[in-house]
């Protein structure tokens, strides 16, 4: 960025730190996957193939005809993928970390130069009545990646982050409320003839986007548990049927 908050850490310092977190979680989700799931998995196999199966101490041909047409196999299948379930959810993790400490660092100025393009894109745009409520219309990720590009950079992060706060950016409503500011201040409403143009630099609009998007930025950025207890509650579910049926 062209410009920087005093006193906020260097771009180097917080992609350090935001790689760090990545690893940190990747490497969580690697052990919990050979802890949690490889142990279950590995144990499952010494009970599948244990005196507990009947169908085990067939031998030979049998047993192993036995065990590739039974549901203990499939769940010992099943109980092998969640080593690479707990992989993925320390990626998705890390992401979620490593993005929150470039929204702890950049998150006000992404969020305002991000509101700044997203209210110009609106001020400039032609207005005929009830034109408001088709702004998103006027908007998309390439038109303000593009227009971003020289300050923010033109990579996949950037463009993910853009996708993510225009699909969770309610244009409408802020559109309504920004009316509604005006109508309350006595300000006209922006309702002029085809052709026309909103007064450039609205302080107001652009304000309520920029806060908009920062609460949308920190939203993305908040890690939560929730999906390790889901899928660790389904490892646990899914192994206790699997010793169920070779008990």
């Amino acid at each position: 960025m062209s410009s920087e908050p005093t006193g906020s850490p260097s771009l180097v310092r917080t992609g350090a730190r935001a790689g760090a977190a990545f690893v940190a979680s990747v490497a969580k989700g690697v052990f919990f996957g050979a802890l949690l799931g490889g142990g279950a998995f590995f144990y499952y196999l010494g009970q599948l193939s244990g005196p507990g199966y009947p169908g085990a101490r067939a031998g030979g041909v049998g047993a192993a005809l036995a065990l590739l047409t039974s549901p203990p196999l499939l769940v010992a299948v099943l109980l092998a993928l969640f080593m690479g379930v707990y992989v993925i959810l320390g990626v998705s993790q890390g992401r979620t970390r490593a993005m929150q400490h470039l929204v702890v660092a950049r998150g006000e100025a992404v969020a305002q130069r991000l509101g700044d393009a997203i209210a110009g894109r609106i001020e400039s745009m032609p207005r005929t009545h009830g034109a408001l409520r088709r702004a998103s219309d006027w908007l998309s990720v390439d038109a303000l990646s593009a227009q971003l590009a020289p300050v923010l950079g033109d990579g996949k992060a950037v463009r993910a982050v853009i996708a993510f706060v225009l699909d969770r950016l309610p244009l409408n409503e802020m559109l309504a409320e920004w009316q509604q500011g005006r109508a309350a201040q006595g300000e006209p409403q922006l309702t002029v003839a085809p052709g026309g143009v909103a007064p450039a630099q609205d302080s107001a609009l652009r304000a309520l986007i920029a806060r908009r998007i920062h609460e949308t930025l920190q939203e993305m950025s908040t890690p939560s548990r929730m999906p390790f207890w889901i899928v660790l509650a389904l490892h646990a579910a899914l192994f206790g049927t699997g010793l169920w049926l070779v008990g």
